[in-house]
């Protein structure tokens, strides 16, 4: 009559709940990996070191002195 109560009810609610969870979350994996994106919170950049150093001096990130020995060090490797 109160099948609901049943404890065996809720445990295979649960087990059934969980195992949809588990397959949304691995179809969206798929689904993301078979599209290809990349992380969103690192973007692609096609610039050289190098030139992401000269934007950072001409904008005024760094000085003079950080710009030099950063670059040395560039040149370096």
């Amino acid at each position: 009559m109160f099948w609901w109560f049943d404890p065996f009810t809720w445990l295979l609610f649960f087990f059934v709940l969980g195992i949809g969870v588990y397959l949304v979350i691995k179809y969206e994996l798929v689904v993301t990996t078979k599209r290809g994106t990349q992380n969103k919170y690192i973007p692609e950049t096609k610039e050289s070191p190098l030139e992401i150093l000269e934007k950072r001096f001409a904008r005024g990130e760094i000085t003079q002195v950080e710009f030099d020995r950063v670059k040395k060090k560039l040149e370096e490797t």
